[in-house]
């Protein structure tokens, strides 16, 4: 290949060493993908088990792991509803399966279908009444809506195809999208297969995979077409997901600079979307040699990204990579805003990079400029290349535990009506799903497993006490070997759920024993509190981001400390200063709940921390023990002030509020709960203490 002139080869290599700093690099790259591997393993492994035949997948940047602090991508999942056989030949029809047929004809754009319900070997009669899942077209075809998965929008914001939950503190955001799996893909992508590139790549086993993957279909109608509410757009997410995978750093940095171009500058905003950027790169590598493809070519590789993206906006026009008949730029750029993107691309090519050194994003310019002059870093506001890694390993160690959680949260959920005997059957089953699907399950998937059947194991074994007290108290030697499975879950939730159990039966010195024991190994420099009900910023602590950098990022059960939840079911187990948090709503309120934010109040939750401290002061003061007593109720009072993650506080002023109580303290006690009060004063168990304490 030509020479780099050497101002832009020392450009280039500056440019390298700053996205290596922010995040971009082989080591970060590889972590964000595992992370949402995981996660996406976990959900479809949870579902699957379920016998709810959904299919997860995580899709979009966090897979690629291809994003910065700066950019805050959010999270794109992608649920596969396999309650039907969809089909783009008859050859594939099962009479066993409710069959959709993928039509594509002169209505459709290219890229797109209609989906054709078929019965028994043959499309339904006209005498099909339409509802709100299908019509009936002037052909007589009876067609399924792209409307049919908007009852998701009663938790979420509709945004076609996507719904997105809506935006909360310390939460990334969610776009969630339903779709239709097909294992076939349409003639117009098979073309692919044998499309020319100039260097080998993608290989010939790469596009194989990436065949098998199949294709998805999207609700969306085209904006070409003129149909309305029957299209459906095939996507082939996954295939690209394995190209993304196959490609290196320096094609990696281009993207995420391409990505940050485009949110630096107001005039490619809701125009040009990050995966037009990524069509246009997979365009290049396509087409270009491998050599050419330097960390020191950087900015050369960049401007020929743009240059092609440039060419695109000339023509309107964005192949799709894999079905190029599907134009992504149809119908979405005026006149106007094409001369104006035009003018924008061809400063940013004729600079030569100089309009990097302008961009705020990440402070790339800043960093730039620094690098460029050799100049240390002075300013506060710019993190250390270290800093930015640990607070990357922290988000990906945070959201894989929050994840497994949330899964497991759900299952409790799903079995809030039902009897403490038939809950108990339940889980059992799942359980034993999972054990009899681990052995077909990859390592990442099987971890995944383990993750959500050791907290599994520890609802089994409370409830199995629960259930045993309420027939003849007893305390099950079957079920604390289901509590001893699950101890491994967290630092601290499972093995407080243990000595819950024995402190519900009055044995006073093994709950000291294990309190003690969760005391020590908890160290607050390190331990992180996960909440899977409650959003909020999260402050992380050295100690945390330290270990999480060095470790991998799906080893955190020794990092994290979930909060303990308790179902009705397991109320006989539940301390009685607990119980009220059952009925922390008065009838009024539970009208008003959001079906899907606050379904963690139909349960009993405290923070482990806190909790701890509250068993303590409680089991200390059975046994007599009065100065530990005294110093866990100080321990108690102090976790409120020393801990920034705390998610459950009214919770904890609500325990602080009953010890001043059982302290003969009553105006401390009202203070307290006035304290809860202030923190939430709806669904809040305090206004029941607050009215018996001023009725004494």
């Amino acid at each position: 290949m030509s020479s780099v002139q050497p101002h832009l080869e020392q450009l280039s290599l500056s440019l390298s060493e700053v996205l290596d700093d922010i995040g971009v690099d082989n080591a970060m790259t590889q972590k964000r993908r595992q992370s949402a591997l995981f996660r996406e393993y976990a959900s479809t492994v949870n579902e699957v088990t379920d016998d709810n035949r959904m299919v997860v997948h995580i899709i979009g940047s966090q897979t690629e792991g291809i994003t910065t602090l700066g950019l805050d991508s959010d999270i794109d999942i992608l649920y596969l509803n396999t309650g039907f056989n969809v089909i783009n030949d008859w050859s594939y029809w099962d009479h066993c399966e409710k069959n959709l047929l993928m039509v594509q004809d002169d209505s459709t754009a290219p890229g797109y279908c209609l989906l054709q319900l078929l019965r028994d070997d043959a499309p339904l009669a006209a005498e099909y009444i339409p509802d709100h899942r299908f019509c009936i077209d002037n052909k007589g075809r009876v067609l399924l809506k792209n409307t049919v998965f908007h009852h998701l929008a009663d938790r979420c914001i509709q945004h076609s195809p996507a719904v997105m939950s809506p935006g909360r503190p310390g939460m990334v955001e969610i776009d969630i999208v339903q779709a239709f799996d097909c294992t076939q893909w349409p003639v117009e992508a098979r073309r692919w297969l044998t499309r020319d590139n100039a260097d080998g790549w993608p290989d010939v086993s790469l596009k194989s995979r990436s065949e098998q993957c199949g294709c998805f279909l999207v609700p969306l109608d085209s904006k070409i077409s003129g149909l309305v509410g029957v299209e459906w757009r095939i996507s082939t997410t996954l295939a690209e997901r394995y190209l993304m995978f196959s490609l290196n750093n320096i094609h990696m940095k281009c993207y995420v600079m391409m990505k940050v171009l485009i949110k630096s500058y107001d005039v490619f905003h809701d125009v040009i979307s990050s995966y037009m950027c990524k069509t246009a790169i997979l365009h290049c590598v396509e087409n270009t040699m491998a050599d050419f493809w330097q960390e020191r070519n950087l900015i050369t590789c960049l401007d020929k990204i743009l240059c092609v993206l440039y060419n695109f906006i000339v023509h309107v026009k964005c192949p799709h990579f894999i079905i190029p008949e599907n134009n992504l730029m149809a119908g979405r750029i005026s006149p106007i805003q094409q001369q104006r993107l035009l003018e924008v691309l061809e400063r940013i090519i004729r600079s030569d990079g100089r309009m990097l050194l302008d961009i705020q994003m990440d402070n790339i310019g800043a960093r730039l400029r620094q690098k460029i002059h050799r100049l240390p870093i002075h300013a506060p506001h710019i993190r250390s290349k270290l800093e930015i890694h640990r607070l990357f390993s922290g988000d990906e160690s945070y959201h894989s535990a929050c994840a497994i959680r949330t899964l497991h949260n759900d299952a409790l959920y799903r079995s809030k009506n039902q009897c403490c005997k038939n809950t108990i059957k339940q889980l059992v089953c799942k359980y034993k799903d999972f054990y009899n699907l681990y052995p077909h399950l990859s390592s990442l998937q099987q971890k995944a497993a383990r993750h959500i059947s050791s907290l599994m194991s520890t609802t089994i074994g409370s409830l199995m006490v629960s259930y045993s007290m309420s027939i003849d108290g007893g305390l099950p030697e079957r079920a604390i070997e289901w509590l001893k499975f699950g101890l491994k879950s967290d630092v601290s939730s499972s093995v407080l759920k243990l000595a819950t159990v024995y402190y519900s039966v009055g044995d006073m010195n093994v709950t000291e024993k294990i309190l003690t024991h969760i005391d020590q190994r908890y160290d607050r420099n390190v331990v992180l509190p996960v909440c899977a009900c409650i959003a909020k910023e999260l402050t992380y602590k050295e100690g945390f981001l330290a270990a999480a950098n060095n470790g991998q990022i799906t080893d955190y059960r020794h990092l994290v400390s979930y909060c303990v939840c308790f179902t009705y079911n397991e109320l006989n187990i539940v301390p009685l200063e607990m119980r009220q948090e059952f009925f922390r709503s008065s009838q009024e309120e539970i009208q008003r709940r959001d079906p899907v934010k606050d379904r963690w109040m139909d349960f009993s939750v405290v923070d482990s921390l806190p909790y701890l401290y509250f068993l303590q002061y409680k089991t200390y003061n059975s046994l007599g023990k009065n100065e530990e007593k005294l110093t866990a109720l100080n321990k108690l009072k102090n976790v409120m002030i020393e801990e920034p993650n705390i998610r459950h506080k009214e919770t904890v002023y609500n325990l602080l509020g009953q010890c001043m109580e059982q302290e003969n303290l009553p105006n401390d006690a009202f203070h307290y709960y006035e304290r809860s009060l202030q923190v939430r004063p709806k669904h809040n168990a305090a206004n029941f203490y607050r009215a018996r304490l001023l009725s004494i």
